[in-house]
């Protein structure tokens, strides 16, 4: 059990606290991919540590700081984006950890939600840093259901399964009907924080790729997206529940590459948006040679 510390004291950040918070942020996750090529670039760090972090700080986010005396012993950025205020970074100085001063900052991060009356607190978290991810479920964060994974490998020539056509899709027709199949799966899948789903999470704009609705003798099941990346292709997929895992989606997704590559083996990149629909494929793309991998950090939040 954290000791809380009932002398510890949360208030705004000021400018410069923002200048001095930026320095700790980067340093505090360097490692995470989002950061990495920044933090390799002395140039761009300068930049970024300087100007472009403080300003969004001070400008557009929350940002407050916590300390112990005269100490700054940890800190906390909010973002409000309604309906969820955002946690987009919390953490104690190395001195300070495992005195419950993350916990604190996360009952202020719900007190300065509930006073702003958000329904929702939501937040992107590195399934490696064990010790944050213990933070937010201790403070009632759970895990959102829809989230990207991903399966990757080398698939081998195979047939377009018998009665499949693709109707290809443009603009917004593209949009909707991705969306019309994503809303199934989450029908089936009954997710909670489905509104943080339908605000945050929905696609918004076309693929990058050709998009095609699927159809089986005649009547619509499913919808693919497909770009080339280099040498892979990069398929979005969802379809409705009664075909995940069927043959004939496992077939397609084997089918699609190679016959766009016009070769015996293809390198492909499967993105599914949903874990039930990933664990109900995962078996049969397990033996097509594929690896399993998420695709995105956890998105974590709590229902105010």
């Amino acid at each position: 059990m954290h000791n809380q510390r009932s002398d510890l004291v949360i208030s705004p950040a000021t400018q410069g606290d923002c200048r001095v918070i930026a320095r700790l942020m980067l340093a505090r996750r360097e490692d995470e991919p989002r950061f990495r090529k920044l933090a390799r670039s002395p140039i761009r760090r300068f930049i970024y540590e300087r100007w472009v972090a403080p300003r969004f700080l001070s400008h557009r986010a929350d940002a407050f700081r916590a300390d112990i005396g005269s100490e700054l012993a940890g800190y906390l950025i909010l973002l409000s984006e309604h309906p969820s205020v955002v946690v987009l970074d919390v953490a104690a100085l190395k001195r300070f950890k495992e005195r419950g001063i993350e916990d604190r900052l996360l009952a202020h991060a719900e007190e300065t939600a509930r006073q702003r009356e958000y329904p929702y607190l939501r937040a992107v978290l590195s399934p490696g840093d064990v010790y944050t991810v213990e933070c937010f479920q201790r403070a009632g964060f759970q895990p959102l259901e829809f989230r990207r994974w991903e399966f990757v490998g080398t698939v081998t020539a195979c047939e377009v399964p018998k009665g499949i056509k693709m109707r290809p899709l443009v603009g917004r027709a593209a949009v909707e009907r991705r969306i019309h199949y994503l809303r199934v799966e989450l029908d089936e899948v009954q997710p909670a924080g489905r509104e943080l789903i339908e605000t945050h999470y929905l696609p918004r704009r076309p693929s990058l790729g050709q998009s095609f609705e699927l159809m089986h003798d005649g009547e619509p099941f499913g919808f693919l997206s497909a770009r080339r990346e280099r040498k892979t292709y990069v398929l979005d997929l969802c379809t409705l529940p009664e075909w995940w895992g069927d043959e004939l989606e496992v077939a397609l997704v084997a089918a699609f590459p190679t016959a766009a590559a016009q070769a015996k083996e293809a390198q492909v990149r499967l993105r599914l948006s949903t874990t039930p629909h990933a664990e109900a494929v995962t078996e049969p793309l397990l033996a097509l040679g594929l690896d399993r991998i998420p695709a995105d950090p956890g998105i974590w939040f709590k229902a105010l």
